[in-house]
């Protein structure tokens, strides 16, 4: 499930099957020209779509969250659900505030041949396969 108000209409009904938050994290750095962020920022999106739509109805699938600035990003996740999972590009320091009863899975893409269907294809056919077996330990 995406987070737009079409997808909500239902919610009521939907929210005891969403038990996974995907949070999708960009950092935005002086050292990289705007066109290429904005590649950058295009297929980090992509990829976390991609994986909710093979997850879908049991996925929330968050906005973009990026950070502007050369620091490590500092995330908290929404204590509702069960298994969080971010996603971001290799590289990027996360640095999660947690509380010490749950657990967060990060899911890190890579940031080369942005432009190749194949590599986004694998990307996230491997990378939604993750979160399943997340679901099959049934580590929080």
């Amino acid at each position: 499930m995406q987070w737009n108000l079409n997808d909500f209409e239902n919610w009521e009904e939907l929210r005891s099957f969403v038990d996974t938050a995907l949070l999708p994290l960009y950092l935005y750095s002086s050292d990289r020209k705007v066109e290429e962020h904005v590649v950058r920022m295009n297929y980090l999106l992509n990829v976390a779509a991609g994986i909710e739509q093979r997850l879908k109805g049991r996925v929330l699938l968050f906005p973009l969250s990026y950070q502007i600035g050369e620091g490590q990003l500092e995330q908290r996740t929404p204590a509702e659900f069960p298994y969080k999972v971010l996603l971001h590009f290799r590289g990027e320091q996360i640095q999660v505030k947690e509380r010490t009863e749950e657990s967060v899975m990060t899911l890190v893409v890579g940031d080369e041949d942005l432009e190749s269907s194949l590599r986004f294809e694998v990307t996230v056919e491997v990378l939604y396969k993750e979160v399943i077996k997340l679901w099959q330990t049934g580590q929080r």
